[in-house]
């Protein structure tokens, strides 16, 4: 069991960690980096898919450092990589090549379960 002290702390550093992939992700999307390009279109996706999975991607990294809403951005980032795995597992990749989505998938799941507490609706005064 974490103490009182050590689980702001790790939910720092996660935040801190995937706050920096999901900023490179959505920037290399939003930039158009031939990788992403090629990768969108072979999942057959459109490209503007891309750049509306960038533009999330970034939405959910800034979500993990506004107050009360931490959550709400680990889950829309969770749900963007089940989207990541499905499509890598869709066309046929390897279980490798969807194995740092899943691990992206876990911390950002994880983060929200630990969060939790911001999906309550607040009671009126």
């Amino acid at each position: 069991m974490t103490s009182g002290s050590t689980r702001p702390r790790i939910s720092l550093m996660v935040r801190g960690l995937l706050t920096a992939i999901f900023l490179v992700a959505a920037g290399m999307k939003l930039a158009a980096v031939p990788f992403e390009v090629e990768g969108f279109a072979r999942f057959g996706y459109p490209l503007w898919f891309m750049y509306a999975v960038g533009a999330a991607q970034a939405l959910g990294a800034g979500l993990l450092w506004r107050r009360g809403t931490a959550a709400h951005g680990a889950l829309l980032l969770a749900a963007i990589m089940v989207g990541a795995v499905a499509s890598h597992l869709r066309a046929g990749d390897a279980v490798a090549m969807a194995l740092p989505a899943l691990v992206l998938l876990g911390l950002a799941a994880g983060l929200a379960y630990a969060r939790r507490g911001e999906f309550r609706p607040a009671l009126p005064a």
